[in-house]
């Protein structure tokens, strides 16, 4: 490496300057050059077969939320509102990441956006993956002794509890529902999406994942549903995400461009070999069918005998594409 940055091709040289381009930089300019090429490629094919409008197939949409700003929460509620699709098709589905009192104003947001609809809320004190909600039952048996047993639940990571009265009342809220808020014991972002993946179960077609900080463009749902329609070899899809406060500093601006050059590039150019490698949890669509097959493994992932807590939709996406599908 140290051989790739001090070997360079002289460029310019003179008595004050001297500007050179070495092996490292050479290598990174023809990879941009190429990704653009295959993007530009990907972008005049895209133009060429346009997408017809898709039979309206069933959404539910997915919000993982934790302790998110107000202000953020808002527009993202309002725009998962505002969603252009037809309502009998689409389920909204809200889980939070937490249920102290600290995170009971994001259900009451939930519930104030959404106060024309038919909504269901649930408190968990648990999770899918709890270990406290053993219930202890007397043993009549030896009654006398007063000897009480527990009831033979040993959960570990990726185990989920059958018997559990409350994950049935969470199944059957989502079931009856097409608005529903969750309070969660807390445990982490993978924990949350589990939840609401494995509760929808195979209530719906397609799944749409979406941050608690994302603000979705009104047809951003219908037009994810079109890509996935168009082939069935497709097993996800990602929308092109933006930065909202450009103008706020220098950092904000700098971000919104490698966020540009991230989805209009990069991903364009995989998107033309169809092997998306990363489906964003801002924006982003997967077949349901695909996600209960892969729901298990994804939430097992470990690293050297490590639990894994985050690249939860990068590791999704390699689930995908490990199943033999394409991303978009």
């Amino acid at each position: 490496m140290s051989w790739a940055y001090l070997a360079g091709f002289q460029l310019l040289l003179n008595g004050y300057k001297l500007i050179s381009l070495g092996v490292c930089g050479s290598l990174i300019i023809i990879h941009l050059f190429l990704q653009t090429v295959f993007a530009l490629f990907e972008c005049s094919t895209t133009k060429d077969n346009v997408l017809h409008r898709s039979s309206a197939k069933s959404v539910a949409i997915i919000i993982p939320a934790y302790q998110e700003d107000p202000l953020y929460l808002t527009q993202c509620l309002n725009s998962v509102k505002n969603i252009e699709y037809p309502s009998h098709e689409l389920r909204i589905i809200m889980v939070i990441d937490g249920n102290s009192k600290e995170d009971q104003y994001m259900m009451d947001m939930f519930k104030e956006v959404f106060c024309k609809e038919d909504i269901g809320t649930y408190v968990w004190e648990g999770n899918y993956h709890s270990r406290n909600f053993n219930r202890v039952i007397q043993n009549k048996e030896e009654d006398n002794n007063k000897r009480p047993y527990r009831d033979p639940v040993n959960l570990f990571y990726g185990e989920s509890c059958i018997g559990n009265p409350e994950r049935l009342d969470v199944e059957s809220l989502i079931r009856n529902k097409h608005f529903v808020c969750i309070m969660q014991k807390r445990g982490g972002k993978r924990e949350v999406m589990y939840t609401a993946f494995k509760a929808v179960g195979n209530l719906v077609d397609y799944i749409q994942v979406c941050d608690s900080d994302t603000k979705l463009d009104s047809r951003a749902t219908m037009e994810l549903v079109k890509v996935l329609d168009s082939k069935e070899n497709y097993g996800a899809v990602g929308g092109e995400v933006r930065v909202l406060n450009v103008t706020d500093s220098f950092v904000s601006f700098i971000s919104s461009l490698c966020y540009w050059i991230t989805f209009n590039i990069e991903r364009a150019c995989q998107s033309y070999f169809d092997c998306v490698s990363c489906i964003s949890g801002p924006l982003g669509m997967y077949r349901n069918n695909v996600l209960q097959q892969l729901l298990e493994p994804w939430y097992n992932q470990r690293f050297l005998g490590i639990r894994c807590t985050f690249g939860d939709d990068r590791h999704l996406t390699n689930r995908v594409l490990s199943l033999g599908y394409s991303t978009k």
